[in-house]
């Protein structure tokens, strides 16, 4: 092949529409419907100090709209928010994973109604929280299917019931291993009966657990395989790799009565150190451009570049309501999600919403992470995908209850 051929090549290479996308997803862009009404939103919450800063990316019909960063990336410092910026993704991480294990069913490693304990025999005997507030023996067995839909009886301490706060706030999950942390886990009583109800926790942590043991890789291992390497997500993972990207990454923040609080520097050290084991509930860094490759791909039916991820049935099971008829809503304690269901890996509207969500559209899909970050993707809106990435403890609804009604409105001019 002689120079021009090959230079003729590259240029188609570099032309091409797959190639143009995966590797401006991280530059800004503006569209003169979305970014005036959107900037001036985010503006707002960052002059009120409810917000120092924040990524927004708006897509549509397979195309980014909008993305654009404001603000800074800490409290405390005089670095500016940048398309790049690498965030601290909590519970983003869990549709992810969900998605990881998927591809292992689909691959025959497992059933949804196979129980727990088929794969980790740590789950053979579970006690279950009683009316009395004592533990005794659970009566149901905890299926794959209620890892992924949060029906396991599982939880976090935070949204654990008062008589079982003291079990998850004193319990070491982390600093060990896999072993460890099933030992631990697996000691403490569920808040119901496998598939009894819905209740937020661990479930996808050890669902990331199992995709290593289908798989024979670590989490991590995996998802950089089979997920990150062929959707392009360079900036994505459990850790950050070296200094140039600790560089970009989004200081933590809190809200305080007087005001935003910038976190130490532990949070940086620890984020810079590979984990002795991967949280598939809520480990993963990435940026807004990363995380859009992996919903546009959902919302293509499971391809992105060419490459079949998931096949459209599968994906389908994420995307629709997969909760026992007995559970109406989703809920976290007196927070009643009217209308929003759980399918294998996100929320999902099924129906009026009003009174918690006056906005939401029939099949929209999506979550959140920790510190405030949201997105959601509405498949009857040419499948519209809006992505808001911030670092703000404790969790608030500030910037999604802000931005929701202005793209609608944008989208529908």
């Amino acid at each position: 092949m002689n120079l021009q051929v090959i230079v003729l090549s590259l240029f188609v290479a570099l032309c091409s529409p797959v190639f143009a996308e995966s590797s401006a997803s991280s530059l800004p862009r503006k569209d003169s419907a979305i970014t005036p009404e959107v900037e001036a939103a985010v503006e707002s919450l960052i002059e009120s100090k409810k917000l120092f800063g924040a990524v927004t990316l708006v897509a549509q019909s397979g195309k980014i709209r909008h993305l654009h960063p404001q603000g800074r990336r800490s409290v405390r410092g005089k670095a500016l928010m940048t398309s790049d910026s690498i965030f601290r993704i909590h519970s983003m991480t869990k549709a992810i994973v969900s998605a990881a294990a998927l591809q292992q069913l689909e691959k025959g490693k497992y059933q949804l109604s196979d129980p727990v304990s088929r794969f980790i025999p740590e789950f053979e005997k579970l006690t279950v929280l009683s009316a009395d507030g004592k533990p005794k023996p659970a009566k149901k067995v905890m299926t794959i299917e209620d890892l992924f839909r949060h029906t396991s009886g599982l939880s976090y301490g935070f949204t654990a019931p008062p008589a079982l706060e003291k079990y998850y706030e004193g319990a070491d999950f982390w600093s060990g291993d896999w072993d460890q942390f099933m030992g631990v886990l697996t000691k403490i009583p569920l808040v119901h009966e496998p598939g009894e109800s819905w209740n937020y926790g661990l479930s996808t942590d050890v669902l990331g657990r199992l995709v290593e043991i289908w798989s024979g890789q670590s989490l991590d291992q995996y998802l950089q395989e089979h997920i990150f390497n062929p959707l392009k997500m360079k900036d994505t993972g459990f850790w950050i790799r070296n200094e140039t990207d600790a560089k970009r990454m989004v200081t933590m923040q809190f809200s305080t009565p007087d005001g935003l609080k910038a976190a130490g520097d532990q949070a940086l050290k620890k984020a810079m150190k590979k984990p002795s084991i991967m949280s598939g509930g809520g480990g993963l860094y990435s940026t807004a451009g990363d995380y859009y490759q992996f919903l546009q791909m959902i919302a293509d039916g499971g391809t992105r570049n060419g490459d079949q991820f998931l096949k459209p049935e599968t994906v389908a099971l994420m995307t629709s309501d997969q909760l026992p008829e007995k559970v109406k809503n989703i809920f976290f304690g007196k927070e009643q999600r009217l209308g929003t269901g759980f399918g294998l890996g996100f929320s999902v509207v099924t129906s009026d919403t009003a009174g918690w969500d006056d906005v939401a559209r029939p099949g929209e899909f999506g979550w959140g992470g920790a510190a405030s970050c949201h997105y959601w993707v509405s498949p009857v809106d040419e499948n519209l995908i809006v992505i808001t990435l911030e670092q703000t403890m404790p969790y608030n609804w500030n910037l999604e209850r802000a931005l929701k009604p202005v793209i609608y409105s944008a989208i529908r001019k």
